[in-house]
């Protein structure tokens, strides 16, 4: 044991499983001290690295903190916790890999400072790899100002210094605009960074081995830098340089990365036969690469290059390789704030295999997998919502204190002026907490599968169409009838699609205002050629007055498909336009999937219950419980709210309503339990960077700051039939590929509801008001929600003056949702109550007068006798 190499890198290949064995034999033999004991953990699990049995050092790491629990020693469950975050991230698990470098943190002593700035470096090139670029930034940023406190005569010192150099290049390299920064300055800083890091190396005294791993990650960084600023040649060369360097190391897994980069650099050099010839190589030594994400990115790129190149099958064949890698990922993250990163890379693969399906006129797959890919994180969530409903008792309340701790949490990230210290702590909370919701409850490891004769019978019992779309760039619209699949390709971009949208009105322009005068005009002769290019291909197959389910892709979440015009007269000559409401009554889906949700019905003791809040100019409170970022300017009082919610519990018999400082988190809650119907009317405001922390004010309680956020919406169960959201924007949100608009109404769609009503932009609260009543109303009387808020636009149409005839004032509220009928018992008109008394009364009257009638008889027969 004595001559066995401590490192196993330093060992032949054919030495390292004899060496296991001989490691766990010795573990066996009497009178070993504790430090020996540990030292043979460490150096297994060494060993079982090197042979690339990853789960087998997750088990001996779990065993040795098991064995050595009660007497811990720093030092080394610092490094065991090490071992098995670097495990983790190889494997793929990601969030578990952070919760166990935070963990080995912890256990460092204070004084090993050079090892707390790797440990850093290392949850940041673990959160970059998550996507989350702003905290991989953030504990970059902390490795190099704590760098400064290494003592200076610390060998590695430097060695330190570079680590950090190296991974914060890469960052920028990665994503150029972190930081608040331009793509241009990005690239400029990681070339300035990598250029100090080549200063700095013939300093350092480490080993070569070391010492040549150093050169082949800054020279990986520099290739990347090179050919994304447009210097592709300069790039070659330096990947030519460590491709011959690579081979001195005995980690085969360099090939991989710089075969990689080598077939990127030659596609931006436009030399694609080359380009093809490395990814080709890198792919057949794919095995050797570190991680599956790599083997990802291989796959992906490969596929991109033979779909330029219009060699289909090809294409299809590696896109279909790649998508088992990604649903890896998507699975290990979700249920997790990273599975809903406004990112597209992690759907590429399947967005690209529906590219190649459509190009070779298989559009009933393409359609499949596009459904494969969508709402995953969402119905997952109603998946983990549905399943907490059938928890244990104890299981559930560990999970509503999970839950409460992570959303108080979340509340104070939402601050943006937080101390970066303050902030990377409450982010290695935060990965924590997601870590034991997770493993609290398992997960499908596979996405829903979806098959098109379900959805057909189903839009059979309904007698709807659906309309799906692809925005890419093979743009096209699926339409799905009870007995039929067609396909139309779209003359539309995502970007020609933009254009169009601002042209409607300006308050679908993201730089713009969405509150200024002119964007309340919406010009008809856009949304008549959005009409055309979007709808019209479809409309001969759709039945008139049929239902009528869209699913959009992109930026069409934000286009008001009810307001899209089939003819017209003048732009702006509203009363004048046939809309598409009036043909059809909408319902708007992130994933048809939702059609076939099996959530359980639950009864419910309420028709409707109504929370709002009208007053906040006369809180003192207020200020001090709303987030930073919302206390620039004072919100106003909505003194319609009150009148609104009494006009709606007024129609039905089983109702509630809390007001003002009864309108509280815990209400509401408890509302969501036992009301089939939900209306909150108040202030919803959006947080500039995250959608996370959209939010609606409530009023405080104990325990409860009375700030509703999106996060929270998404981890408490609701399970109405219908969720009102009676206020401005409140269906506005990013929108993430793969995953549609992340507005207060996915929130509520993912903790279980069956639909929702809300916004897209600022309405107007008078007529908003008269618009939910009378929808309100056709839901009493019986008509499914789809239809009920179709008719409500219509009636609202008919009466308007002409200055509300624009669809600004009844285009807004969308519905979300499966639409159904919702048993709700209407409550006795006041004249029907009035009439049921008098004739009551009437009836006592002539009853007492009867009996009266009857005594005088029963007497007067007694006299005569």
């Amino acid at each position: 044991m004595a001559q066995l190499p401590r490192d196993a890198r330093d060992a032949p290949g054919e030495l390292r499983p004899h060496a296991v064995q001989a490691l766990r034999r010795y573990r066996q033999c009497p009178g070993l001290t504790r430090e020996q004991l540990m030292q043979l953990y460490r150096q297994e699990a060494s060993y079982l690295h090197a042979l690339h049995r990853y789960a087998d050092v997750l088990a001996l790491v779990d065993t040795f903190l098991t064995r050595f629990a009660r007497q811990p020693d720093s030092m080394m469950f610092y490094q065991m916790y090490r071992w098995r975050g670097y495990e983790y991230y190889l494997l793929g698990d990601l969030p578990a890999a952070v919760v166990a470098y935070n963990q080995a943190l912890r256990y460092l002593p204070a004084r090993e400072i050079r090892a707390r700035v790797s440990r850093l470096t290392d949850l940041g090139a673990i959160y970059s790899r998550i996507q989350d670029y702003e905290t991989a930034y953030q504990h970059y940023l902390q490795a190099y100002h704590l760098w400064e406190q290494i003592p200076s005569d610390d060998s590695l010192r430097l060695w330190a210094r570079l680590d950090v150099l190296h991974g914060l290049a890469s960052l920028l390299v990665a994503h150029p605009t972190t930081g608040h920064r331009s793509r241009e300055a990005g690239l400029a800083e990681a070339d300035r960074l990598i250029a100090e890091a080549r200063r700095l190396l013939p300093r350092v005294d480490i080993s070569r081995r070391l010492r040549a791993r150093i050169e082949l990650e800054l020279g990986l960084a520099e290739a990347a830098q090179r050919y994304l600023s447009g210097r592709p040649e300069q790039a070659l060369q330096i990947l030519d340089e460590l491709l011959r360097r690579s081979r001195q190391l005995n980690e085969p897994h360099w090939r991989v990365e710089i075969l990689y980069r080598r077939g990127v650099a030659f596609w931006h050099a436009e030399r694609l036969q080359e380009a093809e010839q490395s990814f080709l190589e890198a792919q057949a030594h794919a095995d050797e690469a570190l991680h599956d994400d790599t083997r990802r990115l291989v796959l992906t790129r490969l596929a991109q290059l033979y779909e330029d190149q219009e060699r289909l099958d090809e294409a299809e064949r590696f896109f279909r390789k790649a998508i088992p890698y990604t649903e890896t990922y998507l699975t290990r993250l979700q249920t997790t704030r990273w599975a809903s990163l406004p990112t597209a890379d992690w759907y590429e693969a399947y967005r690209g295999l529906v590219r190649i399906l459509l190009r070779q006129g298989r559009q009933a797959e393409a359609l499949q997998w596009l459904e494969r890919s969508r709402a995953r994180n969402l119905q997952a969530f109603r998946i983990y919502h549905a399943k907490t409903r059938q928890m244990p008792l104890h299981q559930q309340q560990r999970r509503d204190s999970l839950v409460h701790a992570l959303n108080r949490l979340r509340t104070r990230l939402s601050d943006p002026n937080l101390p970066a210290n303050e902030v990377l702590s409450l982010k290695s909370q935060e990965a924590a907490l997601e870590l034991q919701l997770r493993n609290l409850l398992a997960l499908p490891s596979k996405p829903p599968e979806t098959p098109l004769a379900t959805l057909r019978q189903r839009l059979a019992r309904l007698g709807a169409s659906a309309l799906v779309y692809f925005m890419d760039s093979v743009s096209g619209l699926f339409l799905l009838t009870t007995d039929t699949l067609r396909f139309f390709p779209l003359a539309l971009t995502p970007d020609s699609l933009e254009h169009l949208l601002r042209q409607v009105s300006p308050i679908f322009d993201p730089a713009g205002s969405g509150s200024i005068r002119g964007a309340r005009h919406f010009n008809l002769r856009a949304l008549h050629r959005l009409f055309e290019l979007l709808v019209a291909p479809a409309l001969p197959y759709l039945l008139p007055d049929s239902p009528l389910f869209i699913v959009p892709d992109g930026p069409l979440f934000r286009l008001p498909f009810a307001a899209l015009v089939l003819d017209f007269q003048r732009p702006y000559a509203y009363d004048r336009a046939t809309y598409l409401t009036e043909r059809h009554p909408i319902s708007i889906l992130p994933a048809l999937g939702l059609l076939l949700d099996s959530l359980q019905a639950l009864p419910f003791s309420l028709d409707v219950s109504g929370l709002g809040r009208a007053r906040f100019t006369d809180d003192p409170r207020l200020r001090e419980v709303l987030p930073v970022v919302f206390r620039r300017q004072p919100l106003p009082d909505l003194p319609g709210v009150h009148e609104e919610l009494e006009r709606i519990t007024r129609r039905f018999a089983h109702t509630q309503r809390w007001e003002d400082y009864r309108a509280t988190e815990p209400r509401l809650r408890q509302a969501a339990a036992s009301s089939r119907v939900l209306h909150l009317a108040s202030h919803v405001l959006l947080h500039p960077t995250s959608s996370a922390f959209h939010a609606m004010v409530l009023s405080p309680s104990p325990g409860d700051d009375g700030v509703l956020f999106l996060h929270e919406l998404l981890r408490h169960p609701l399970a109405s039939d219908l969720v009102v959201l009676s206020g401005c924007n409140t269906a506005a949100g990013e929108v993430l590929p793969g995953e549609g608009l992340e507005g207060l109404q996915y929130a509520i769609l993912a903790a279980g509801a069956r639909g929702v009503v809300a916004t897209r932009w600022l309405v107007e609260d008078r007529s908003m008001a008269d618009l939910m009543d009378r929808f309100y109303g056709y839901l009493a009387a019986g008509l499914p929600l789809d239809r009920a808020l179709q008719q409500a636009r219509l009636a609202f149409l008919k009466d308007a003056p002409s200055e509300l005839q624009s669809p600004f004032y009844w285009a807004a509220p969308a519905f979300f949702g499966a639409p159904r009928v919702l048993p709700l018992t209407p409550r006795p008109s006041s004249f029907l109550s009035r009439s049921w008394i008098l004739l009551l009364l009437l009836g006592v009257g002539l009853g007492v007068w009867l009996h009266y009638r009857k005594r005088r008889r029963a007497h007067g027969a007694s006299r005569a006798v």
